[in-house]
């Protein structure tokens, strides 16, 4: 059976937003919003509080909190976008009070990103002594890590007075040393213009202390505290102890004592400098596209290697790539034979759904053997028959859940998925991975919220929003939630990175949103490159789009 009959046979067609935003009906605010509150989809009530937010008055604030507190669908992903609404729209002194009280009254782990929002809004606005206390006195280390990031965000905060004292008083729990020491990492680079500064480098010299090997601190700190010390400081490698950091400090540069090999991990000629790999590779039917003559190599026929020999961009096989998912895939199988074995990896694709390999339901460990098992399941992956309307190109698996796969991201450990609030789950933030490969090659079409309603006349239909065929409108349509839109995709990957500093790379094929993958890259301190254009040098700094259009 074709895999969307059901959807043809029932003529339930698809909503969604084709390029830009969709029309916004003028209409009063509150009218919006309660009109759009009624409604099913998740993302009708995303526009319909964003809307409300703009009256920017007592009474939208106090609805707005009645919702966080109790949402209508999607508790958790409503609460995070009813967060980063109330940090945008009442940013202003008046709100500090009704946002400190909506704040106190949420003690769960999962509520960080609201008090990230609620206390950058107190610093911001006279609260910096009130927001310190918490920083330094708060019981949870959820709610000390919210108070640090919030700082580092503000235009007013002051990173020394809240990274010292976390620095003197770490804890020992590698859950809790991840959330402190991700909220540290995130207000030292959004502070990092302050470098020249003699406060801030008290805050770095504190920071570099807990690369004393006496704190104990694991692998996955360390790469991401020198990845972070060598962008900010603009050093000539990401040290792991702190003599060499303290000598940057005190002298400038130091003379370089590392280099990467040859054989250094990479994917599409980006180079990774972590241990914990997350290839995060876009299915979806587009990907079944020939690839252009002028962007393939020479076609030479096999090249002899050994079965275990580090392979490099000059190994693609193109007599065997005809399509987008086969240069993925051979990338691929490049990228993995450059890991070691000491290091991890796990294979997240996203199509209408998004999930991991079965070779990989967690990070794994890069052998031989879990390579090629992993290899193995992609090489299986095969381009089904086209359909003129919703699959011209063939097919595979649906459409372009980016938002997705990015969660499922952010979610791996070697044990699996975190899919609960995993920005502050332990084994999350403790055992995760430290470097996500994002490749994509369209504008986002589906998220994970998608709902059938009735048409409420709005927006345009399409049959398959990936293609953006058009057709007549239906009683019933369903809806995808609001992670379709760039500016949502953006804002959650801050959220997931606050307190993770993950490095994001993203890699661009075909109609790839270059705009959105530059800014997920930036998101994420990492580079962008897209396939078919020349690569310019990296960006020394390491602050997101080192390879330019």
């Amino acid at each position: 059976m074709h895999p969307y009959a059901n959807i043809l046979a029932s003529a339930t067609l698809l909503a969604g937003f084709v390029g830009a935003q969709t029309h916004e009906p003028a209409r009063d605010p509150l009218a919006r919003y309660q009109e759009c509150i009624a409604r099913l989809a998740f993302r009708y009530h995303t526009i319909g509080r964003q809307r409300l937010a703009t009256l920017q008055d007592d009474k939208a604030l106090q609805q707005l909190a009645a919702d966080y507190q109790k949402p209508q669908a999607e508790a958790e992903y409503a609460r995070y976008t009813i967060a980063s609404i109330l940090g945008r729209s009442f940013d202003s002194a008046p709100f500090v009070e009704p946002l400190t009280t909506l704040r106190l009254g949420q003690q769960k782990p999962a509520d960080a990103w609201l008090w990230v929002q609620a206390l950058r809004v107190l610093t911001d606005h006279n609260g910096e002594l009130d927001v310190q206390g918490v920083a330094a006195e708060a019981k949870q280390a959820w709610q000390r890590a919210a108070a640090i990031a919030a700082i580092g965000s503000s235009k007013r905060g002051n990173v020394t007075a809240a990274i010292k004292p976390a620095c003197a008083a770490f804890p020992k729990k590698d859950g809790e040393r991840m959330l402190l020491l991700g909220a540290m990492t995130f207000a030292l680079w959004e502070t990092r213009a302050r470098v020249n500064d003699a406060e801030y480098r008290e805050a770095l010299t504190a920071y570099i202390g807990l690369l004393d090997p006496k704190v104990g601190l694991s692998k996955l700190g360390k790469v991401q505290m020198a990845r972070t010390l060598q962008a900010i400081l603009k050093a000539p490698a990401a040290f792991e102890d702190p003599a060499s950091w303290l000598q940057v400090l005190a002298r400038g540069d130091v003379k370089k004592t590392t280099s990467q090999t040859s054989a250094a991990p990479s994917f599409f000629g980006i180079g990774g400098d972590g241990e914990r790999f997350c290839y995060v590779i876009d299915l979806s039917d587009s990907m079944g596209k020939k690839v252009p003559k002028e962007h393939k190599g020479p076609i030479t026929g096999e090249r002899k290697k050994p079965k275990n020999a580090v392979l490099d961009e000059s190994d693609l096989p193109w007599h065997k790539i005809d399509t987008r998912w086969d240069l993925a895939r051979e990338q691929l199988r490049i990228s993995l034979s450059r890991l070691s074995p000491d290091q991890w990896f796990c294979i997240v694709w996203f199509g209408s759904e998004a999930g991991t390999l079965a070779a990989t339901k967690g990070l794994v460990k890069a052998t031989r053997a879990n390579i090629d098992k992993a290899m193995g399941e992609l090489d299986n992956i095969k381009l089904g028959e086209a359909d003129p309307v919703i699959a011209p190109d063939g097919r595979l698996r649906g459409r372009t859940n980016l938002h997705g796969g990015l969660r499922r991201a952010f979610a791996v450990h070697s044990g699996g998925l975190s899919m609960d609030a995993a920005y502050v789950d332990e084994k999350a933030l403790a055992d995760g991975c430290d470097t996500i490969f994002l490749l994509s090659d369209g504008a986002p079409s589906a998220d994970d919220f998608q709902i059938n309603d009735r048409d409420y006349g709005e927006e345009q239909v399409v049959v398959d929003v990936e293609y953006g065929a058009a057709a007549a409108r239906s009683p019933r349509l369903d809806y995808y939630g609001p992670y379709i839109l760039d500016e949502w995709i953006v804002e959650d990957a801050r959220r997931m990175n606050t307190f993770r500093r993950i490095r994001i790379h993203c890699i661009g094929l075909g109609e790839a949103n270059l705009s959105l993958l530059r800014s997920l890259a930036g998101v994420g301190g990492g580079e962008t490159f897209v396939v078919g254009q020349q690569r310019a040098p990296a960006n020394a700094g390491g602050g997101g789009g080192g390879l330019k259009k």
